[in-house]
This record gives C-alpha cells, sequence and structure tokens, in this order.
C-alpha cells in the first residue's frame, strides 16, 4: 500500500470514528486518519467490519499525517449482533466497552419491552453490564416497566433530557467506564448526550407522528469523550435486532431470572418450552418470571431454533 521508504514510527491508539474506507484513530492527543492494511481486512472476514469503533490498533504514521493501520490488538469485550443482510456474519457495534446502556424512552415512541429484552440479551451474551435508561420521563413514568427489571436485577434510571431529571444519576453512571448506548431512533440518545455535555453537538430528530418511529440522526458509531470522565459510543438507532448468532443452548443463561431457576429442572437439558417438571414454567405460575420476559425468552428461542445453528468465532 504505502513504499517501504515513507512509512514512519508505529503507535498505538483507539479508533473513535469509521467512516467508509478511512478509520479515524486517536493517538498521542491526537486523531489520524487512517486507512486499513489489506492482510488485516482478511483476517475478520465473519464481521460486516474488520475495525469498529472501540478498537485498540496499531499504526504506522505516514509523513503526510495519515496512518496505515498494521494490527488490531486483542478486544476485551465487543457488543455485537447478527448481521440482517447475511446471519452468517457478525455486526460489531463496538470493542472494549464496559457497559450497555440501553436507552428507550418512557413515551413518544412507547418502549417495546420485547425489543428491550433483545439489547439486554446482547449485553448479556458479551459479558458487558446492562443498564436500562428509560429517557423522556417528562412525558409520563414508566414505573411498572421499571419495577419489572429492577426485580431481575437490572438497573434502571429515569432521565429527561428536556427537564434535567436523572442526568447527575446517568452521569454518574457513565463516570469513568467505557459505556456504548444503543436502542431504536428518536429515543433521545444524542439529546441525553447534549444535555450531559453540551458541547458535544450530537445531532438531533423529529418523531415520526403516524409511525411513532424516531428518524436517523447518528448515522455512524462514534467514541466521544466525557469531561466528567470516560468515554461513551453513540451509536445509531437499532429498528431491527438480529441475535442469530447465540447459540440456542445458551439463550436461557442470558435471562438471570431463567438462569437462577434452570438448575431445579427435572431434565439438566430442559429448554423450558413442554418439558416436564420444568422450574421455569413453574416461575411463570409463581411469579417468579414475568410472563412477559417468559414470552420473549420463548420468542427468541423459536428464532434460534429455525435458523442455522451458526456458532461465530473471532
Amino acid at each position: 500500500m504505502c513504499p517501504p521508504a515513507l512509512l514512519q514510527e508505529r503507535v498505538q491508539g483507539t479508533v473513535v470514528k469509521v467512516v467508509g474506507g478511512f478509520c479515524f484513530v486517536y493517538t498521542g492527543g491526537r486523531t489520524v486518519q487512517c486507512v486499513l492494511r489489506g492482510r488485516v481486512k482478511r483476517e475478520r472476514r465473519m464481521e460486516t467490519s474488520p475495525v469498529v469503533v472501540g478498537d485498540h490498533v496499531t499504526i504506522t504514521l505516514l509523513p503526510d499525517g495519515t496512518g496505515v493501520i498494521e494490527e488490531i490488538l486483542p478486544r476485551a469485550s465487543t457488543l455485537s449482533k447478527a448481521s440482517p443482510r447475511n446471519p452468517k456474519i457478525r455486526q460489531v457495534l463496538a470493542a472494549n466497552v464496559d457497559q450497555a446502556v440501553v436507552v428507550f424512552a418512557a413515551r413518544a415512541p412507547d418502549p417495546s419491552p420485547a425489543f428491550i429484552d433483545r439489547f439486554l440479551v446482547l449485553a448479556e451474551a458479551e459479558g458487558l453490564v446492562p443498564i436500562l435508561c428509560l429517557n423522556k420521563v417528562d412525558l409520563g413514568i414508566p414505573e411498572e416497566l421499571a419495577a419489572r427489571y429492577r426485580a431481575i436485577g437490572y438497573q434502571v434510571v429515569f432521565t429527561s433530557a428536556r427537564t434535567g431529571e436523572g442526568l447527575d444519576h446517568l452521569k454518574a453512571i457513565l463516570r469513568d467506564r467505557i459505556s456504548i448506548l444503543v436502542g431504536p431512533s428518536g429515543v433521545g440518545k444524542s439529546s441525553l448526550l447534549n444535555a450531559i455535555q453540551p458541547g458535544l453537538g450530537r445531532r438531533v430528530g423529529e418523531i415520526s407522528a403516524r409511525a411513532q418511529k424516531g428518524r436517523h440522526t447518528t448515522t455512524t458509531a462514534e467514541l466521544l469523550p466525557l469531561s466528567s470522565g470516560g468515554f461513551v459510543v453513540d451509536t445509531p438507532g437499532v429498528q431491527v435486532l438480529e441475535v442469530l448468532h447465540i447459540p440456542r443452548e445458551r439463550l436461557q443463561d442470558l435471562f438471570p431470572e431463567i438462569r437462577a431457576l434452570r438448575g431445579s429442572c427435572t431434565f439438566p437439558d430442559c429448554l423450558h418450552v413442554a418439558e416436564p417438571g420444568c422450574a421455569v414454567k413453574r416461575g411463570v405460575e409463581e411469579g417468579k418470571v414475568h410472563p412477559e420476559r417468559y414470552a420473549s425468552y420463548l420468542a427468541i428461542l423459536a428464532e434460534l431454533e429455525r435458523a442455522p445453528q451458526l456458532f461465530l468465532k473471532e
């Protein structure tokens, strides 16, 4: 790609944005526009993009101030989903994050518990700390919905970018951590970031009154530094969330309340559908498992059973 004579020193940095064929890498107090060396692309054929926001990389600095990514360093964590175009390919949303803040609106658009469950499953699958943020509580406080997830053990925070409610709580959650904000379009992720740190200047959009869906204002993931400490990945809104890369047998461990009961089932390979002596089904009857959470589990399980079993590895 580049004549050896032009190659300069190698340094390490962090990818903060990927746009088209260019990766922007923060290193040494500045951001360097880089391209990816061909052999590095070939190493990650099972991903929609070989390099993502949050990746730690080694780059060669060139005399014109640009760079070439020579190596992607091992990832401590990822948040990924199956590609909607090809479920055999994994779409990594971000790498090396500590926690996933799942953002939904209290209203406009109304929150979908089934959709919330899918985001939580993705975070659980990657070993990230999941946090549920219910934004726009100036339009109404979804106490019942919040109680459902708090009962499982999830941290739930109420926020309003308009009134400022809960922003200090959210700042404390984000402080000194590397977080990713995920959720559908129109729930106010960018508005929250602007309210937390006005200098970020994130674009915000309006909600379609007819469809109750938001418009994409964030078009590409970006790693942003927070003045209060830590970093946050702002991501485009997700309207379709494929989870087909998760092995069917593993799904039950990604629902904490099912994971807690599965050891009491009569059969060790119980999938909690129609098996006799199922502690999870009994838990639904006794109120230990919320019926809608169980319905989410069954719906995802049915998708995984219809799809080829895909065990995607690095």
